[in-house]
């Protein structure tokens, strides 16, 4: 298993609700992870939520940051929506 898995990445707190991963976290990761979230709900957070909101930190044409809301667990999968501008946006699916 590879070290994400297994133990909380490093957050640094930008607000009282935002909290981000850097890119140094995971191999491949294209942009930071923000999650919003108090620091009681990140305390209780699966450490699969931080691993699933940083592989889609490395998805080909994401922009910016991977989010993931206060309401983030575990799910079966990521799907991508294709808009009409061009843009992809990345959504968990469960």
């Amino acid at each position: 298993m590879d070290r994400q898995q297994l133990q909380r990445p490093p957050l640094k707190q930008i607000s009282d609700v935002i909290w981000e991963i850097p890119t140094s976290w995971k191999k491949g990761m294209l942009v930071p992870a923000r999650i919003y979230g108090t620091k009681k709900l990140m305390d209780q957070m699966d450490l699969g939520v931080f691993n699933q909101v940083t592989n889609v930190a490395c998805l080909p044409g994401i922009q910016k940051y991977a989010f993931c809301m206060p309401d983030g667990h575990i799910v079966a999968g990521s799907t991508a929506i294709s808009k009409a501008n061009g843009a992809t946006d990345f959504r968990s699916v469960g």
